[in-house]
């Protein structure tokens, strides 16, 4: 669980300028919560439609996608559906590909999506790499979005990297982020929400 307040109360007593990035994004009120284990294969797609668009453009290609399919959360009804039907809706070929190898890895077992929330966070992330298309920054999005684990720090998300350099005011190695990240454990996720508000807030 993704908790911002007691995020707050625990860097209260040693780091302020956190505090305050944190009740910056407090303000905002986004919460957070974990979704049921039938809807895990729909957020692996949603995921896959994502990747390298805006939030706009891959909203649009999502809908597309959900009115296509009609149960965009069921990898049996997704598998049905050929590479070429998936690129109607907007999909590139690798898209459309690797939806298709996710529908197909959890359908035959290779994957067992309803078991995932029992496991440690290297565990899952060790499981979803498995499925064609699952790299490690797409399966530390799944712990945070679908999951709300509440300590995952994913240092391969430029977005982060850039709020983060903003943040230490100062252009940082992956390696050496991911070490001083360390230090925000075990609230890394309530940071991480905070460091992307950060980017489009005035505050």
């Amino acid at each position: 669980m993704i908790d911002i307040n007691s995020a707050i109360k625990h860097f209260e007593s040693h780091d302020p300028k956190v505090v305050t990035l944190l009740k910056n994004y407090a303000v905002a009120k986004r919460v957070i919560k974990k979704s049921p284990p039938d809807m895990y294969a729909r957020e692996l797609f949603a995921s896959i439609v994502s990747q390298q668009l805006s939030t706009k453009v891959a909203d649009i290609i999502w809908g597309r996608f959900a009115n296509l399919v009609k149960v965009p959360e069921d990898p049996k009804v997704v598998k049905k559906f050929s590479v070429e039907q998936l690129r109607t809706v907007g999909l590139s070929n690798s898209k459309a590909t690797y939806i298709l190898a996710i529908a197909n890895g959890v359908t035959d077992g290779t994957v067992l999506l309803d078991h995932l929330d029992s496991l440690d966070d290297e565990a899952i992330i060790a499981e979803l790499v498995q499925l064609k298309g699952v790299g490690r920054w797409t399966a530390e999005m799944f712990l945070l979005f679908t999951l709300a684990r509440p300590d995952v720090f994913s240092v391969g998300d430029l977005g982060l990297r850039n709020a983060a350099d903003k943040f230490f005011d100062k252009k940082l190695k992956p390696e050496k982020l991911l070490k001083l990240s360390a230090a925000w454990s075990p609230h890394r996720s309530a940071v991480s929400l905070a460091l992307w508000h950060s980017l489009d807030s005035k505050v």
